[in-house]
């Protein structure tokens, strides 16, 4: 086997840095933000979430009564078919809204026991 050659490693010089004069801001004084009061918007409690599911309840289950009889009493096929489009989707609105509150209603029976 060959002798291996001795390698020494040579450091390199940095080159000196230049002296940057930097000016000299004041320090200003650290600015205390105030704390704003606000009420804390939580959850609102059980009875106002039902009383709001059962307005909009009824409120598409009216829809959906007036979208079906007029889609009934209409002869032109546009007014006709745009009434059942509409009967339908206040239709299943007013189901999800059945859903919800019959949710709430086993909630408050199942809470009291």
């Amino acid at each position: 086997m060959p002798a291996k050659k001795k390698t020494t490693k040579r450091r390199v010089k940095k080159a000196p840095t230049k002296k940057v004069s930097k000016k000299v801001k004041a320090k200003k004084a650290p600015v205390k933000k105030k704390a704003v009061k606000r009420p804390i918007k939580g959850v609102p409690p059980i009875k106002k979430r039902v009383r709001i599911v059962v307005k909009n309840l009824i409120l598409f289950a009216i829809l959906f009564v007036l979208s079906v009889a007029l889609g009934m009493v209409n002869t032109s096929e546009i007014w006709d078919q745009l009434f059942w489009i509409l009967a339908i989707l206040t239709g299943f609105i007013a189901a999800a809204f059945l859903i919800i509150l019959l949710i709430f209603v086993f909630m408050g029976s199942f809470n009291r026991k």
